[in-house]
This record gives structure tokens, C-alpha cells and sequence, in this order.
């Protein structure tokens, strides 16, 4: 193990253990999680950990265990308090775009602690990590390795997929990231990073945004839940895609939060608005956030991550 992975491991460590004092029943189920995605997937696992780690200490961030810790857990009780609406009333809180962009994405100070708080979670919650393993695994099959792609990531949050593809795809030509939270982007960009005449970040509405060029891979990690009309964004991203192009799309069901506007009950809903679309699924997977099967997730209204990769429909 080397030094590094020690460092990002007690890290790590300090946060389960400041989670554990402030919420001991949350923290079983994480370190549940961890245990499961250490002993299946440990090279990726560091990995993983390795980028969170050095998001939080780039260019002397020294973000501290507690307030990484902190964040996590507002971010789970707004998640509680979302939940209970949501059960209750069968929809989401959060009712459109606008009140989306005015209470979250628009508010720095809300923006970075949820930014840090979902940037955590990728390693401590088992669908999300899961999602990234059979990204990783489908795009060296679906791509060619050899590719000089271009690459267009829509939201990119903390823009793990797309270091994913700059990693495996070497060659790529172009690299365009964007998205209308400025507070998203510059997480993005350390985790991306720069390479001149390559690499462009635009901190803009992709509505608002026109390419000459058509993209041969398209990122679409976990957007549609955030719009109040998904399927505008499918039909903007397959004009924007090349006729043999590929687009990568996540999205959650029954996924309660505080930006969360357009609600999929079940996973074939998720399907259903694709196919509707200008495009056709290639291959998906799914991954429930419960130890559940998926008729017992979609009936007890338990989040369920869906990954497809599509294309064009010919």
C-alpha cells in the first residue's frame, strides 16, 4: 500500500468516524457499503478514494474530516426531510427548474456543501460506486480504445465519467464540460484538470450552447431528474451527437432531494422516455440503493440508479 493510499485512507477514516459519533444508524449502513465495494472492487475503490482525497486537499483546500463530515450528513437529513414529503405526497418537494436554480444552484454557499457532500458519497454509497464500475467495464467495449473523440459532458458535476474517459481514451480530440453552476464547474476542473486546445469548460445553459462539430461521446450523468422536461434535453443531445455517436445518461428513480423536479417511478419509465426520444438504448444496468430486489425497490419507492448508453435511432 503506498503512502498515498494510506494518507486518502485515513482520510477516510476520519470521516466515518466523525459520522459515527453525530449518527450511528447511518453510519452502519456506509461502512456496510465500503466493506462490500473494498473487498469486490479494492483497485478501483482506490482509485476512487485517491481523486476524492485529492480534490479536498488541492491547491491547499485542506477541507477538514469534521466539515466534510458535516456536510454529508445535512445533506442526509435534507434527504430525510425531502423523503418524508415525498411519501407523503407521492411527488417530489422541489417543483420546477426555477425554484431548482433560485434555492440551490444559484446559492454558492448551499451549492458548496452539497457539492462536498455528494462528492463523499461516491465512495460511501454502493449504487454510486457501482454505476462507475460498469461505466468503466461497457466503455472500453462500446468505444474504440484508439478513438479520437470528441467528448461532450453535460453537468458534469464532479466530472468523474469524464475522467474516466480521458483516462482509457488518450486520444481523445476535444473535451467540452457544461454546466449552469459555476460552483459545479470549478469542482469539475480539479478533477479534470486542463490541457490547452483541449480541454473547455462553459459555464452556461446546454440550451444555450451550439457546437459546428458533432460529438462521438456524450455525458448525461444524472440530469434528468432536475428538469422539468427531460426528454427537451434527449432531443437536444442526439442533434448534438454524430451519426455512429454514443451518449452515456444516469438517472435515478424515487430519488427524493432538494434539486430533484421530475420524479421516474421504475426503471422502464426511465427506458420509455429514451426510446420516445431520437434515440435507442445499446445496453443498460441498474443499481438499487437498498439490499432489495428491484420489484420490492420499485414498490417500497427505494432509489434505483439506472446507466444506459445509447445512440442515434437509424
Amino acid at each position: 500500500m503506498t503512502n498515498y493510499t494510506s494518507q486518502s485512507l485515513i482520510f477516510l477514516n476520519e470521516i466515518l468516524n466523525e459520522i459515527n459519533h453525530r449518527d450511528k444508524l447511518h453510519s452502519k449502513k456506509i461502512e456496510a457499503n465500503i466493506q462490500f465495494v473494498k473487498s469486490n472492487f479494492p483497485n478501483e475503490f482506490y482509485e476512487l478514494l485517491g481523486l476524492v482525497y485529492q480534490y479536498y486537499f488541492k491547491d491547499n483546500n485542506n477541507v477538514g474530516a469534521s466539515k466534510i463530515a458535516q456536510d454529508y450528513l445535512k445533506m442526509i437529513n435534507d434527504y430525510r426531510v425531502d423523503g418524508l414529503y415525498f411519501y407523503k405526497h407521492g411527488k417530489y418537494r422541489c417543483e420546477n427548474q426555477q425554484m431548482a436554480f433560485e434555492k440551490v444552484y444559484s446559492n454558492s454557499e448551499i451549492m458548496s456543501y452539497y457539492m462536498n457532500a455528494l462528492l463523499i458519497s461516491q465512495v460511501l454509497w454502493k449504487h454510486h460506486f457501482n454505476i462507475f464500475i460498469y461505466f468503466q467495464k461497457q466503455l472500453k467495449t462500446i468505444l474504440n480504445r484508439e478513438a479520437k473523440l470528441k467528448v461532450l459532458d453535460v453537468g458534469p458535476g464532479h466530472g468523474f465519467f469524464s475522467y474516466l474517459v480521458k483516462k482509457n481514451f488518450v486520444n481523445y480530440q476535444k473535451m467540452d464540460l457544461v454546466d449552469i453552476s459555476e460552483t459545479s464547474l470549478l469542482m469539475t476542473k480539479k478533477i479534470i484538470g486542463y490541457e490547452e486546445d483541449k480541454i473547455k469548460y462553459f459555464n452556461k445553459d446546454i440550451f444555450l450552447f451550439d457546437e459546428d462539430s458533432k460529438y462521438d461521446f456524450i455525458v448525461l450523468g444524472e440530469i434528468l431528474e432536475h428538469l422539468d422536461n427531460p426528454k427537451e434535453i434527449l432531443n437536444k443531445l442526439s442533434q448534438l451527437l454524430s451519426e455512429d455517436g454514443v451518449v452515456w445518461i444516469t438517472t435515478p428513480t424515487n430519488s427524493p432531494a432538494i434539486d430533484h423536479v421530475f420524479l421516474f417511478k421504475n426503471r422502464q419509465e426511465v427506458h420509455s422516455l429514451v426510446e420516445s426520444s431520437n434515440l435507442e438504448i445499446i445496453d443498460s444496468q441498474s443499481f438499487i440503493a437498498e439490499d432489495v430486489d428491484e420489484k420490492t425497490a420499485d414498490e417500497k419507492r427505494i432509489t434505483n440508479l439506472v446507466g444506459l448508453f445509447c445512440r442515434k435511432k437509424h
